[in-house]
């Protein structure tokens, strides 16, 4: 402690400091209250700085969680824009072959060019803008197609699937010959038409009728039917091998007309009548053979 005298106390010595000096650097050292006054602002001043640096760290964790927030977005957006972009406007994911599928051997090479030519899809377009329910409306404007569906082959084909229809008789309008199915439809064949006979012949709007009697012949008779005439729809005449003429009515009751005509061709007449299959009768008998 440091003892100062003044005269003007009287000779009296008063202390005019708590502190006194350190024995190792000979600075002075506080003591007493004013030691505990150091050490409280000393722990105040770590607990700040240790808050402070708590704090920069949270600030840091979320401004760094910001940037991947606003990283993770814009690659988001940029795939998905490159993603639109490919698929819509670039030639990458462009069509580059239509391929056709279901055609028999015979109609496979006129039939495909027939199909894309009717389908209309041209190379070098975006296969994500096909529009394939337009494209299948096309294809069916073809007489000869049953049935038909477009299909994205990814990434850069379109596969065209066609049923063709099937000819069961042969139509005659004028000297032309063309086919028709079972539904009455009467097509040409992308393959030409192969089947000879039975060859339908008359009126168009009994053309589908005689088609459901050529459609419900049993095996051994329609191999005997050469020329089924259409004359009305109530009024459809098989003519056979050998010239007789089959009077069929309509398309009903076709077991039970088969059943009667096979009891009366032993009889070798010119003309049979099974239209009413419970009244049959018979023309220009020859009678049975000997």
């Amino acid at each position: 402690m440091t003892v100062i005298d003044n005269p003007s106390l009287g000779g009296d010595s008063v202390p005019a400091s708590t502190s006194r000096p350190d024995a190792e650097t000979g600075n002075e050292r506080a003591t007493g209250p004013e030691k505990k006054v150091r050490r409280r602002r000393f722990r105040l001043t770590r607990r700040r700085r240790r808050r402070r640096a708590v704090a920069d760290r949270w600030v840091a964790r979320a401004q760094r969680r910001r940037w991947w927030r606003l990283t993770a977005v814009v690659l988001v957006v940029a795939l998905i824009g490159g993603a639109v972009w490919a698929a819509w406007f670039s030639s990458l994911l462009a069509v580059h072959q239509v391929s056709v599928v279901g055609l028999s051997d015979e109609g496979e090479l006129v039939g495909g060019q027939e199909v894309r030519s009717a389908a209309s899809i041209p190379a070098g377009m975006p296969i994500a803008r096909l529009d394939t329910a337009s494209a299948q409306a096309r294809v069916l404007e073809l007489p000869w197609v049953a049935s038909v569906e477009v299909r994205r082959a990814w990434p850069q084909d379109v596969v065209i699937a066609v049923t063709e229809r099937s000819p069961v008789a042969v139509v005659m309008q004028g000297e032309e010959r063309r086919g028709v199915d079972a539904e009455g439809n009467i097509f040409d064949p992308p393959g030409g038409l192969w089947l000879t006979d039975p060859i339908i012949r008359g009126d168009d709007s009994a053309i589908a009728e005689a088609v459901k009697v050529a459609s419900s012949l049993p095996a051994d008779l329609e191999k005997r039917v050469r020329v089924i005439q259409a004359v009305s729809v109530d009024d459809i005449r098989l003519e056979l091998g050998n010239k007789s003429i089959v009077r069929w009515g309509n398309a009903q009751e076709a077991e039970f007309k088969a059943e009667v005509l096979r009891s009366l061709l032993p009889r070798r007449a010119q003309a049979y009548d099974v239209s009413a299959p419970s009244l049959p009768a018979t023309f220009g008998e020859k009678g049975p053979k000997k």
